[in-house]
């Protein structure tokens, strides 16, 4: 099991200066830190999906927050009905990425999210939030709206510009690491299971038991710990094929005892 990590680590300079709005950011990436781990020590579907389910209800709430604040400034204003639409893209590309579970494992589905998220945050943080946070505080200092826009713009190109780039190159290749490391290790248990399956013993043991090729196929992805709906993209048959193959080893082997068995001699 890979330790707990983050791979979008909170940094003072995320800050905006409104402290809600500070806490729903730290929240939000708690969360996708914690998809993040649950995803490299290969959690089942089911755990995945209730923190996503998790991460896209508390991100809908923030938006609701932030939204609260700009329109009490900026009610009106081509920035408030900017960074609304902002939210509502947001919201829209996060149900497309829910729909590729359909058409490709949710393990992946989960690695496309978080590519999607660490970069997201990072643009929408830095440059957006900022900026809407700067003026929000001008105003507040009685700066008329034209010029607390200037500065917040004026202020963003001053301490964010570079910055911007350099941490969002740094989040990409952490991301793309930690992707790395997820796809290395699926494909190692895969491996093993591989090995296990075709030592001597187990071998005789499976062809004695009437284990069919494919049902051999399946097997070896069951003991790598593919969920059925895996297996079934994997292979290119349905899910309810899945069923039935799992059936018939069950039937054939005793139990799962025999799947069992074989993840904890390679884990």
């Amino acid at each position: 099991m890979i330790d707990s990590f983050e791979i979008f680590p909170w940094q003072e300079n995320y800050s905006v200066g409104i402290p809600l709005i500070d806490e729903q950011h730290q929240k939000l990436i708690h969360l996708l830190n914690k998809l993040a781990s649950s995803l490299a020590n290969q959690s089942e579907p089911v755990e995945l999906k209730n923190i996503f389910y998790e991460l896209a209800l508390y991100a809908v709430y923030h938006f609701q927050t932030e939204e609260k604040i700009w329109h009490q400034h900026l009610a009106g204003d081509t920035w408030e009905t900017s960074h609304k639409k902002s939210h509502e893209n947001f919201v829209t590309d996060m149900r497309a990425l829910q729909d590729l579970e359909h058409s490709k494992p949710f393990n992946e589905v989960i690695e496309d999210v978080l590519s999607y998220l660490t970069h997201w945050l990072i643009e929408h943080i830095l440059e957006s939030d900022k900026r809407m946070a700067i003026v929000v505080r001008a105003l507040q200092s009685d700066t008329p709206l034209d010029e607390s826009k200037l500065h917040a713009n004026l202020e963003i190109s001053r301490t964010t510009g570079n910055m911007f780039e350099t941490v969002l190159s740094m989040n990409d290749t952490l991301t793309a690491r930690t992707l790395q490391m997820i796809k290395a290790s699926r494909e190692s248990q895969k491996i093993n299971a591989t090995k296990f399956l075709a030592s001597q013993d187990i071998d005789t043991n499976l062809k004695s038991m009437g284990i069919t090729e494919r049902e051999r196929d399946v097997l070896t992805l069951l003991v790598a710990g593919y969920s059925s709906k895996e297996i079934a993209l994997r292979l290119a048959i349905s899910f309810r094929t899945v069923e039935v193959h799992r059936a018939h080893i069950m039937q054939k082997t005793g139990s799962s005892n025999l799947i069992e068995l074989a993840r904890m001699h390679f884990s």
